[in-house]
């Protein structure tokens, strides 16, 4: 099971789903946060791999998705994870809920209906939270739809009040979020990075980020079934993080009230994370061990980042990992998360 994979949708798309009142704001005057692949500092082709450029965008041709990946490699299921809603998610509240709309109706008819193999992300205006868990409810009628996409950067801190609608749906709806890196660029590590390179290392400090304010903030005790996928943010941070959080709460537990156990128990209970971009050590046994360090090892889920260049294929990824936690990692630990569709499991 891939548990990353990045669908496009062009522009002439999204406004076909519009309702005409923003179709003809759309059309004429775009969107304000950038899309992806066009912030700097970007990747040459745009950060896709070269092989992906059909006679459209990478990403938007189902067929060569399914060639390129589902068929391949003979996967048994594939997350859609579509990062325009990144973009569309932050706009102005109305326009931003009509954006996700289309681009969930666009996920449905382009991916969803074409092959039961595909596993949908619900698109979400996520910092209008209200029509955000009203989105959410809607597509969680469709069985298709197994997840809701979040980005790691918020304008607050993702544990703040202002987002608890969104977390309250997805326990409601039994989703689970999935925090894909990207979003507001807000640049709290760095600042605005010089280099591809830097930007690439945030990814981790963006999640590590996102799991400081939901455990600290108290949200795993105002909502105790949610489920967080940390997605495209690295993996061997996660234990120094929790040995960091558990050692200050033993001198700081009072300033924080709404914790009833150790940061690391909230971590180790509601957190899942994807392989890709996973660190790669000089000493390939070092690996292991850090994943034994953070405690993952049933909620780590492979990831291949399709169609981006730095592409991970499930046949050569991750072979320096014991057997059993390699085949744990590349589909039984998303059993544990994801319905896989009766007729492939079959």
């Amino acid at each position: 099971m891939d548990t990353d994979v990045h669908p496009f949708v062009m522009p002439g798309e999204v406004s076909a789903y519009l309702p005409p009142r923003w179709r003809t704001k759309f059309e004429k005057y775009g969107i304000r946060p950038p899309v992806p692949g066009s912030v700097y500092p970007r990747m040459r082709n745009g950060g896709y791999r070269r092989d992906a450029w059909p006679d459209t965008f990478p990403g938007n041709d189902v067929d060569l998705m399914k060639e390129q990946l589902l068929d391949l490699y003979d996967l048994a299921a594939a997350v859609l994870i579509p990062l325009h809603a990144h973009s569309f998610g932050a706009e102005q509240a109305e326009f931003s809920d009509a954006l996700c709309r289309s681009l969930n109706d666009w996920l449905t008819d382009r991916f969803l209906e074409k092959d039961g193999r595909f596993i949908g992300s619900v698109s979400v205006p996520f910092e209008t939270p209200v029509l955000a868990a009203e989105e959410i409810r809607r597509r969680a009628a469709d069985p298709r739809f197994q997840q809701i996409l979040a980005p790691a950067n918020t304008e607050l801190p993702m544990g703040s009040s202002k987002y608890w609608p969104v977390l309250e749906a997805a326990c409601e709806t039994r989703l689970p979020l999935g925090v894909h890196s990207g979003g507001v660029p807000s640049y709290r590590l760095t600042g605005p990075p010089s280099y591809y390179l830097e930007e690439h290392c945030e990814f981790s400090g963006e999640m590590q980020s996102v799991v400081m304010s939901l455990v600290l903030s108290g949200a795993f005790e105002r909502f105790p079934e949610l489920r967080v996928v940390l997605v495209e943010g690295g993996v061997a941070w996660a234990g120094s993080l929790q040995w960091s959080m558990d050692a200050f709460y033993r001198t700081w537990h009072k300033d924080l009230p709404n914790l009833r156990k150790l940061p690391s128990e909230y971590f180790r209970d509601h957190f899942w994370m994807t392989t890709q971009p996973i660190e790669e050590p000089p000493r390939a046994s070092d690996l292991p061990l850090a994943i034994r360090q953070a405690g993952v090892e049933h909620r780590l889920l492979f990831a291949s980042d399709y169609p981006h260049w730095d592409f991970d294929a499930p046949d050569q990824a991750l072979k320096d990992l014991p057997k059993e936690l390699r085949q744990a990692v590349l589909r039984t630990n998303a059993e544990t998360l994801y319905r896989i569709p009766a007729e492939v499991e079959a």
